[in-house]
């Protein structure tokens, strides 16, 4: 122990800050992520950190946003139309000075917030979720959900009691149609957002409802930003109800609008299409209504002038009618005997032909039967056949001499030979055989089994 130094805290706390003392009070800007934050008293307290890809912390320094500064940027932020958003997470481009405490330990004062960079990382963030949603496809997804041609059962997801409400509430109610609405209140801003909007999703996916309505009224480009969620985008693509969006002013476009059946600029623009549907239906029906009446009318008077003309025929022109058929009938009844008669004769002359037939048949039938019998005598007459026998015989005899002189055995007696090869293949020529090859020579009364020694080819001689 007596060899050891041991120095105080405080004096160790004072060599720090000694050797940062050059760095105390400058200010740099600074890229991070917000951890821990809170506010208190009108001051923001939190961790700015760096991650990596895995989420891993590389470097972590306490913060502080002191109330006078906190709210000189919030008034900055509002002047560019955005909000000032510090949630876990959130990353920020803080303009920072070092400060030490030998109390509190190094830690950064914020003395600025860039609103550009904080809007870029909102718009990056919000890219990336549209091309990941594009390449799976989730666009086209509940556009193919079917419309009702007049929804009245209307699912609407946005927060009861604001302007967005209100604003697209009067409308419907003001068009004095039969409308339905069923609120599902939400948070459209803030950290709650996600859980509010996908809890509004599936308590509407279990209702018998036309149509979901997501609604919000303008704000800052940061408050909006809050719907561009990724989740709610998906929650949406895959329900099985057609959503509608009405989100933000004009010139706003939210993740929402992509995935959704239908967008539209203004909360208040999606009420207006919901009647105007109402209205062009009621156009329609009192053009039809009006359209059937004329026709139903022109078609009456019609039908009524002709009554009256069949009333005055059926008075007047039965008379005649009577005479008419008369005369018809005796017209008719003169044409059907014409043609019995014609009939008649047609049938006798047809009976007289088929008796003459009937008589001169049987004797024809006789003279062609004895003049076959008379060919048939004369054909196999025994003179004949005899003659005819002997023909074949000697014919026979001429082949069977004929068949033995081309008999290979009738050959092998003579003394010729069949020499064949091992395969049993008969020989013709010396070409198909080699030397020191098995063949086998047929005589007339045995075999013999020999191997070529030499082989001589007979060469052509000219004269």
């Amino acid at each position: 122990m007596a060899d050891k130094k041991f120095f105080n805290l405080t004096d160790i706390t004072k060599r720090v800050q000694h050797y940062l003392q050059p760095a105390v009070g400058k200010s740099f800007w600074l890229k991070a992520e917000i951890s821990s934050g809170r506010e208190r008293g009108g001051s923001f307290y939190c961790n700015l950190v760096e991650t990596d890809s895995n989420g891993k912390i590389l470097a972590k320094l306490s913060c502080t946003i002191w109330s006078r500064d906190l709210s000189r940027i919030r008034n900055k932020f509002q002047d560019q139309n955005l909000s000032l958003k510090l949630d876990d997470g959130t990353s920020v481009g803080f303009q920072c000075a070092i400060q030490y405490n030998p109390q509190y330990g190094l830690s950064l004062k914020v003395e600025d917030a860039d609103p550009a960079f904080a809007l870029g990382e909102l718009e990056l963030k919000k890219r990336e979720i549209l091309d990941q949603l594009a390449k799976e496809g989730l666009f086209e997804k509940n556009r193919g959900r079917r419309v009702p041609m007049l929804p009245q059962k209307i699912g609407l997801i946005t927060s009861q009691g604001s302007a967005a409400y209100n604003d697209f509430v009067k409308t419907l109610q003001s068009s004095k149609f039969g409308f339905e609405i069923i609120v599902a209140d939400s948070n459209m801003q803030g950290p709650q957002t996600e859980t509010s909007v996908l809890q509004a999703l599936s308590v509407l996916e279990k209702l018998n409802i036309d149509l979901v309505v997501i609604i919000r009224g303008g704000g800052s480009k940061t408050d909006l930003f809050s719907l561009d969620n990724e989740n709610i985008a998906r929650a949406i693509a895959s329900h099985k109800m057609p959503v509608w969006t009405g989100i933000g002013h004009e010139i706003d476009t939210s993740v929402l609008d992509y995935v959704g059946n239908r967008s539209f600029k203004t909360p208040t623009a999606v009420s207006e299409e919901l009647v105007a549907r109402f209205i062009e239906m009621d156009r329609h029906l009192n053009e039809s209504r009006n359209r059937l009446k004329s026709t139903w009318d022109y078609r009456f008077e019609g039908e009524r002038a002709w009554v009256s003309e069949s009333k005055t025929g059926i008075r007047e022109g039965t008379r005649k009618l009577i005479d008419i058929l008369k005369s018809d009938l005796k017209s008719k009844a003169n044409q059907l005997a014409v043609k019995v008669n014609t009939r008649l004769a047609t049938e006798k002359g047809m009976v007289s032909v088929s008796k003459s037939r009937i008589v001169s048949l049987p004797e024809n039938r006789i003279k062609e039967y004895r003049r076959d019998i008379g060919y048939f005598k004369y054909r196999f007459s025994k003179d004949k056949i005899l003659v005819q026998l002997k023909n074949e015989r000697a014919a026979l005899r001429i082949k069977k001499s004929t068949l033995k002189a081309y008999d290979p055995k009738t050959s092998l007696e003579r003394g010729f030979s069949l020499i064949y090869n091992k395969a049993g293949k008969l020989l013709k020529s010396v070409s198909e055989i080699s030397q020191n090859e098995t063949i086998i020579t047929q005589l007339g009364d045995g075999r013999l089994t020999s191997i070529i020694e030499t082989i001589e080819v007979k060469t052509n001689e000219r004269n």
